[in-house]
């Protein structure tokens, strides 16, 4: 019994160990996976990258890429890298991520589409230049259009008064010239034989039982303009005296009085003329170019000398389907309400037209075809037309991406915009449309320079760096120009010194330079990204110059260093800040990670290391380990970055 007891308890404690083992084992479990995601969580950029790099198709080893060739980046002519990567995939563009095209070494550099030109100037010389930028957006805007023309009776409010028969002006009601009257007032009283005539026939041919005589004779007294109730009188009054009473047929106002008290008149002749002076006519000639923006019913303003403090409201009647050859103008005619007579046929008057951007073309067409839901992708993307991100026409770069942002769907040039998106959705989507039901996108008239046969208008894209790009401009209003294309919300324009900037770009494009700074054949230096501040153009056929700097100069001559700050963050600086002030020196001039192409102070604190005799920054551990691996290139592609970004 004793043997089984102890066998039992040995049973015992076994099982307790064998628990607290796998409990210990659970909860060891539980830690790793914590910690596992903490690291993820932690150095998910990092892992993105090596992913990226890894799992980018290689085309060739370095061995097989020809040396009179080199990689550049269509969006950003400047970003040149001389040779593939370290692990023998294309390098992309430090700017918007793409990857790189290869091209022949001294080949002009091509800018994108609708690119004029770009220049670089230091901090110093746009503050002595005046240069002022704005960011542009949609705005409510008029057209207007301001015309003179000549006031006039409404012709369709003006009426003609003739004798139907013959006889004598016995008495006339309306002596005077521009008598107003009412319709219905008596106007002069005419003694007719002819009437006394018809008068007879009527009371023989009511004599006659069953005959339809006096039917007859009943219409043809009111042919001469007899009316029923004075018919009526004649016949029961058996009166000898048969007078015609013309009465008006409209209310206004006598502007014509053809007869005198006495007077013989005869069937067919006019005796007076009745205008109302209630509504009346303004014609005036509008030019060619802005029939565009008229419309039959549209409501107008006019002003007269008399009363310039009066607006008179009227409307848009008509617009002659004819153009005149010797003014090259187009007459209108508008119908302006005049209820209390101040206007009068004569009269200069000034007319207002007003209308809504949106509601001309091509507003209105593309407003439309924006509140259409696209039935497809082709549809959505021909709607958006450019990718909010770069500002390039959607399918230049190659199939158009689609991605979703605040539950819609976005289209972009190129998977490099996708992290650009992601990053400031908000902002991007304010791009997309350029015209609204409130208002079009417009520009300062400040900003555009015309140069005759093209508009151009500067964006600031980086500190210091302006794009010289051709817009198309619709009508102008209040110092504005409504924009076409060519331009996109949130654009920073040169709204002040933008003829300076022009004049820079023309007048010394064999200084042009890259971008971001360039050197010749190691044009790497841009390359990667990194922003010069120094005074630079570009023009569409220009080539790199060669830049004399040295490694020594650099390290000496604190003031030649130009701290490309346009490439690093808030959050960067602070991070390099952190390194002694030798090494902050040197962050600022390298600016990148050689291996990962993000700019130092990404990933947290850069990492010192030194190779033959010169130290590197690293973004992280893991790029420390790989710059030793490639020594020669590494450096080599450091001293051109640190080159461009220190050269005055």
């Amino acid at each position: 019994m004793s043997d089984l007891t102890k066998l039992n308890t040995s049973k015992t404690r076994l099982s307790g160990l064998w628990f607290t083992f796998r409990m210990i084992e659970v909860r060891l479990r539980f830690v790793a996976v914590l910690v596992g995601l903490g690291l993820i969580i932690g150095y998910w950029e990092t892992i993105q990258n090596y992913w990226d790099r890894w799992t980018r198709p290689g085309v060739a080893s370095a061995g097989n890429v020809d040396k009179g060739t080199e990689f550049y980046c269509p969006m950003d002519p400047g970003v040149i890298r001389e040779g593939l990567e370290p692990n023998g995939s294309i390098p992309k563009c430090g700017i918007c991520g793409m990857p790189l095209s290869l091209r022949k070494k001294g080949t002009p550099m091509q800018l994108p589409p609708g690119v004029v030109g770009r220049v670089s100037l230091s901090p110093n010389r746009v503050r002595m230049a005046g240069i002022r930028t704005s960011e542009i957006g949609l705005r409510p805007m008029m057209q207007t259009i301001r015309t003179v023309g000549n006031v006039m009776h409404d012709e369709s409010r003006q009426s003609q008064i003739v004798s139907r028969i013959n006889g004598y002006i016995e008495k006339l009601y309306v002596d005077k010239t521009y008598t107003e009257v009412q319709k219905g007032d008596p106007l002069a009283e005419i003694y007719s034989p002819e009437l006394y005539s018809a008068v007879q026939e009527l009371k023989i041919a009511n004599g006659i039982p069953g005959s339809s005589l006096g039917k007859m004779a009943r219409d043809k007294i009111r042919l001469l303009g007899i009316e029923d109730r004075e018919i009526d009188s004649m016949l029961q009054d058996g009166s000898s005296q048969y007078r015609v009473v013309v009465r008006s047929p409209a209310s206004g106002h006598v502007i014509k009085k053809m007869v005198q008290q006495g007077a013989t008149v005869s069937a067919g002749q006019m005796l007076f003329e009745i205008a109302d002076l209630h509504i009346l006519w303004i014609e005036a000639d509008v030019y060619e170019r802005d029939l565009g923006m008229l419309r039959e019913g549209q409501a107008i303003q006019a002003t007269a000398e008399a009363y310039p403090e009066s607006a008179f409201k009227g409307r848009v009647s008509l617009i002659y389907p004819e153009l005149s050859m010797a003014t090259r103008t187009n007459r209108v005619r508008f119908e302006i309400d005049n209820e209390d007579h101040r206007l009068r046929a004569g009269m200069y008057a000034t007319v207002l037209l007003e209308r809504p951007m949106q509601e001309t073309e091509p507003f209105q067409s593309r407003l439309a075809e924006l509140q259409r839901e696209p039935s497809d992708p082709a549809m959505a993307i021909s709607q958006q037309s450019v990718c909010p991100v770069t500002g390039s026409p959607l399918g230049s770069m190659g199939k158009p991406v689609s991605f979703q942002a605040a539950g819609q769907t976005v289209y972009l040039c190129c998977a490099g915009c996708e992290k650009a998106m992601a990053k400031d959705s908000e902002h991007y989507l304010s791009r997309i449309r350029t015209v609204s039901a409130t208002g079009v996108l417009s520009v300062p008239e400040s900003a555009v320079v015309d140069t005759g046969k093209q508009q151009i208008v500067y964006v600031e894209r980086e500190e210091g760096v302006y794009e010289g790009l051709e817009v198309k401009l619709g009508p102008k209003s209040n110092g504005y120009y409504a924009v076409i294309s060519g331009l996109l919300p949130g654009d920073q324009v040169a709204a002040a010194g933008a003829f300076l900037i022009d004049a820079e770009t023309r007048l010394n494009p064999a200084a042009s330079a890259s971008y971001f700074g360039a050197s010749n054949k190691s044009a790497t230096a841009s390359a990667n990204g990194s922003t010069s501040h120094s005074d630079h153009t570009m023009t569409s056929d220009s080539k790199p110059p060669t830049m004399n700097a040295t490694d020594a100069s650099l390290k000496n001559d604190n003031a030649a260093i130009n701290f490309a700050t346009s490439r690093l963050t808030a959050e960067e600086l602070a991070e390099i800040g952190k390194l002694s002030p030798e090494d902050q020196q040197l962050a600022k001039l390298q600016v990148l990670c050689p291996v990962t192409m993000e700019p130092l102070g990404s990933m947290g604190t850069p990492i010192k290391v030194v190779v033959n005799g010169e130290t590197v920054l690293a973004c992280c551990e893991g790029c420390a380990k790989r710059v030793e691996k490639n020594v020669d290139a590494m450096l080599k592609m450091i001293k051109n970055w640190k080159v461009a970004n220190s050269h005055p």
